[in-house]
């Protein structure tokens, strides 16, 4: 066995590098801020929309607020109970000229979530902060979200036009607090038609690129009635070294093994590992249904595809487990490969909670997202590469490998986060790199 392995890495030696650095946090975009409620529409808001609608002649009026509380989590394929209510929410909608759209929008605006917001310890309006956006879980709210404009105008937007601060601690960043009468759920246990995966009365909070679509490989975090959260972020930027590949073992030809800048998507401006897989999965609804779900709006709209109608959503509860795509797949009919971009910046979060007493008048939920550490390791990368020669036993081909001895195995990418403690290196990965002449 020992010989067996000496002849594998002596005939075919690796070596590796680790080249990491500090660089200001502000090379870094902010994260952006994503929240979506996990609980029915306030009873405020429900009442001001059912007050404006019409009920058809053969709906009673039960039906009419049933559909009105439970409406927006109806409009998605993971919600298996509305398929029972199609009929009578189409039939509503109709009677009234509504889209689902408007219909969805009408009972979540952003404003309802919030009491106050702060950016860098100044109070600001909520409004000019959040704005509504579309996630793979419906219709929710956002803080510093780009994509969809760059989505609209067909442009990616450049590195530089992304937020960024210098500062760091607990006193920056954002800070909400949320609506102390928004978290109240006037739902009986016992008859909760539609129970959440979390089990929660509260809201899931993402925190994630600015140019990155919120989808369902994505981070997240819980926000419950009665609890101050706090995330602080640690930015990673991985590069690649440039000048390595890989050597294809069968073909002999060098692969890069990521993709860069120049490489495109067909729904979204700009790569990222999560878009590509976003992407094939609008491929996968397109070729099986036809349209796309509402929560695709955005690139419906600048492509010019169809939305899925209330007729559409027996196809999308049928094919609810292959139209969203987190993996790369091959199938008789559709492929999806995705590669890690050569540059790309991932948030490392750290949440803490504490539970507010309840024992003060005003005693809501808070959100908080900072920036941990002034530093953070910028360019991280291992590269890992065939030597064109071989190591023999009567002096070594490269002058820094000593005679006679053979490279370890090929090792981990390391991602490396540096703050004031010392280096810390998480496994994401395993590459076998470029070979240099």
């Amino acid at each position: 066995m020992l010989h067996k392995f000496w002849e594998r890495y002596n005939a075919n030696p690796i070596r590796s590098i680790v080249k990491s650095f500090h660089v200001p946090i502000f090379m870094a975009p902010f994260p952006a801020l994503t929240i979506c409620p996990v609980i029915p529409p306030p009873v405020a808001r429900r009442n001001i929309v059912f007050a404006s609608l019409r009920l058809p002649s053969n709906m009673s009026y039960t039906t009419g607020r049933f559909l009105v509380r439970y409406g927006p989590a109806f409009a998605n394929e993971n919600a298996p109970g509305g398929r029972d209510h199609i009929d009578n929410f189409k039939l509503l909608l109709k009677t009234n000229n509504l889209s689902l759209i408007d219909f969805i929008k009408a009972l979540r605006p952003c404003e309802d979530i919030f009491e106050s917001c702060a950016w860098q310890d100044v109070d600001t309006n909520c409004s000019e902060l959040f704005k509504v956006s579309y996630t793979f879980a419906g219709i929710c709210c956002s803080f510093n979200y780009y994509l969809e404009e760059s989505i609209k105008i067909g442009r990616a937007t450049k590195d530089d036009d992304l937020l960024t601060t210098p500062y760091y601690g607990p006193r920056t960043g954002l800070q909400i607090v949320l609506n102390r009468y928004f978290l109240i759920e006037d739902d009986d246990i016992d008859e909760k038609y539609i129970k959440s995966s979390t089990n929660s009365v509260g809201l899931v909070v993402f925190s994630h690129h600015p140019l990155e679509y919120v989808a369902t490989i994505a981070t997240r975090q819980i926000l419950q009635r009665g609890q101050y959260v706090l995330i602080s972020v640690n930015p990673i930027i991985n590069k690649k070294l440039s000048g390595y590949y890989h050597r294809d073992s069968t073909s002999g030809e060098l692969i890069q093994n990521c993709v860069d800048e120049k490489t495109k998507l067909d729904y979204f401006p700009t790569y990222g590992y999560s878009n590509c897989f976003t992407s094939c999965s609008i491929k996968a609804v397109l070729q099986v249904c036809g349209c796309l779900p509402l929560y695709y709006t955005p690139i419906a709209e600048k492509h010019s595809l169809r939305l899925c109608e209330w007729e559409d959503f027996q196809c999308l509860y049928a094919n609810a487990d292959n139209i969203r795509i987190i993996q790369s797949v091959v199938r008789d009919n559709f492929t999806c490969e995705c590669f890690m971009p050569c540059q790309s910046v991932h948030y490392e979060l750290q949440t803490s909670r504490l539970l507010l007493n309840g024992n003060n008048n005003y005693n809501p939920s808070l959100l908080s997202l900072r920036s941990r550490n002034v530093f953070f390791a910028a360019l991280c990368a291992i590269v890992d590469w065939i030597r064109q020669c071989r190591i023999c036993a009567l002096g070594p081909c490269d002058p820094e490998i000593p005679p006679g001895t053979a490279s370890p195995p090929p090792p981990i990418i390391l991602a490396c986060t540096v703050s004031h403690l010392p280096t810390f290196c998480s496994r994401i990965g395993r590459r076998q790199d470029p070979t240099i002449g």
